[in-house]
């Protein structure tokens, strides 16, 4: 896996610019702002992370049963930009999934 350089912007010449954790958070920002469903690829660990909607997909469930369940505690989530807008790691909702269809298997035996 390569190195976490940090945020950073790259222009279409491939060069890379160096953003402020502040400076991110904006454009992240800015971005929802405009209607764009951006969220990073990857968080500070390196681990993927999607939105509460593709995480919505991949349970089966609405968004706004991701944010409750997210609410609840029963799947970890994180907050970015300045609106506070909720992802999770990827890892997490597979981890999920995986349980409830173990938990649903268990309780038809």
């Amino acid at each position: 896996m390569p190195e976490n350089l940090g945020p950073a912007l790259i222009d279409p010449e491939g060069v890379r610019h160096e953003l402020s954790r502040k400076e991110y958070e904006l454009i992240i920002a800015l971005s929802a702002s405009l209607g764009y469903d951006i969220a990073p690829a990857a968080d500070a660990s390196g681990e993927t992370v999607i939105t509460t909607g593709q995480a919505a997909e991949i349970l089966g469930v609405s968004r706004r049963t991701v944010t409750r369940m997210l609410d609840r505690g029963e799947l970890p989530g994180i907050r970015l930009g300045l609106n506070h807008h909720r992802s999770v790691k990827l890892a997490d909702v597979l981890a999920f999934r995986k349980k409830g269809s173990t938990e649903l298997g268990a309780a038809s035996l």
